[in-house]
């Protein structure tokens, strides 16, 4: 940031041009301020922020046709008042704080009045922004623009509502038009005993409520840092978590699978897609989404070892960046894909094809219990690697899970990973 500095009787500007995008709304040839430093390197801190500062008042006045609004200037003050080693605060605040304190920042603006400006951002005159809940769901969406990049449509929609449904009842619990700079603890324990009445109710369980309580703590986060709002807002939902009961899904028993759901016409009632997505799954362990999120290159059986790729593209993100993995081909799922070698096309949504096949299993009396449902068989892939000892990186890799420890190289070969699968492969024949 050193191009931006210059000296004037040994005191540090900053000096820079104002650039040709922002010209027909910022009328001067130069911004020109005052760092308050006769030292070098404390000169080069402060013009880093100060360039920031500037920077997003130059995108907000692109951003808004020429005109600031009150969010801007405020966060724009916040950001200004950094270059002066303060951090913003209003006028009432200042006047509550200790004498040397205020007598302290007015010194800042009796040495060097250089603008109205500087006297607003040191001594408060920055109306601090009113943000309501009812406008945080918004707001939220535009600052998390990052979180649902390369998603589908039906992703972005599962990303989206569950996130805004546990908003609408936390804004409903306290009210749409209370502040977000209001909220207290007392606030985030009122809504945490409304999700408990609804547990209590068997309304929702205890897991969805925790859901509930982590996504509204982050959007009111990123709402904070959205708006440089001085709350602690991980603080203020610390210690706030339901005992969730055990509902893990039961895994089929591997005899099951084979002699029940593989063989026989057990099957024969589902489409043609349905049924081999039940094969597909019994042999990779790989989710209902990844399977047919497939595109037809990431199916590949003319190679010496068939696999299949499960990768993001366009459109089509990942659960986890550890689920990016290549999976051989054996047993049901070879058996599956040399019948449908260009994937599926028939559901392109997940949540379909899961709730298709588990009434069919349910109607045809193929659940040995009420929680075994279609994802049963991915747990039933983990216990049949564990059954045979596979190590555990083998089956982290293969189920898409995180290695545990730091990760090196770059994973197992498919002829390792095929040496595993086929001692586990299901017997078609």
């Amino acid at each position: 940031m050193t191009d931006y500095l210059m000296q004037r009787k040994g005191v540090y500007y900053y000096r820079r041009r104002v650039p040709e995008y922002v010209a027909e709304f910022d009328a001067r040839k130069f911004v020109r301020s005052s760092l308050g430093t006769k030292d070098r390197r404390e000169a080069i801190r402060k013009s880093i922020i100060h360039n920031d500062f500037i920077e997003e008042y130059w995108r907000s006045l692109v951003r808004h046709n020429g005109q600031a609004t009150p969010e801007t200037d405020y966060k724009l003050a916040v950001k200004r008042a950094r270059t002066f080693s303060l951090n913003y605060r209003s006028a009432v605040e200042i006047s509550a704080a200790p004498i040397e304190r205020i007598v302290n920042r007015i010194s800042f603006v009796s040495e060097d009045i250089e603008s109205e400006g500087k006297v607003k951002t040191v001594l408060g005159g920055v109306e601090k922004p009113k943000v309501l809940l009812k406008d945080c769901i918004e707001q939220y969406w535009v600052a998390s623009a990052d979180k649902i990049l390369n998603k589908s449509d039906d992703q972005i929609r599962k990303w989206k509502n569950p996130r805004s449904a546990a908003f609408l009842h936390f804004s409903d619990v306290l009210g749409k038009d209370k502040l977000v700079q209001d909220l207290e603890r007392a606030d985030i324990i009122k809504f945490f005993h409304a999700l408990r009445e609804r547990i209590t109710k068997l309304e929702i369980m205890a897991a969805t409520a925790n859901k509930s309580l982590g996504y509204v703590k982050d959007i009111l986060c990123s709402i904070a840092i959205e708006n440089e709002i001085d709350i602690n807002f991980k603080f203020l939902f610390e210690e706030l978590k339901f005992k969730e009961k055990n509902n893990t899904r039961q895994p089929f028993e591997a005899n099951y699978i084979q002699n029940t759901l593989l063989k026989g016409d057990a099957l024969s009632g589902l489409n043609d897609e349905a049924r081999m997505l039940v094969f597909a799954m019994s042999d990779t362990g790989a989710r209902e989404s990844e399977l047919i999120g497939l595109r037809a290159q990431d199916i590949v059986l003319n190679s010496e070892i068939p696999f299949i790729w499960i990768q993001p593209y366009e459109n089509h993100a990942l659960k986890t960046p550890h689920s990016h993995r290549k999976i051989p081909l054996v047993g049901a799922s070879l058996y599956a894909f040399k019948n449908l070698p260009l994937g599926f096309s028939r559901y392109r949504n997940a949540d379909v094809a899961s709730s298709a096949i588990n009434k069919y299993l349910r109607e045809n009396d193929l659940k040995p219990s009420p929680s075994h449902t279609l994802y049963s068989l991915r747990h039933t892939f983990k216990d049949r690697l564990r059954d045979i000892e596979a190590p555990e990186e083998i089956i982290d890799e293969l189920m898409g899970h995180k290695t545990r420890g730091p990760k090196y190289g770059r994973g197992h070969l498919l002829e390792k990973k095929k040496e595993w699968l086929d001692k586990i492969a299901f017997d078609l024949h």
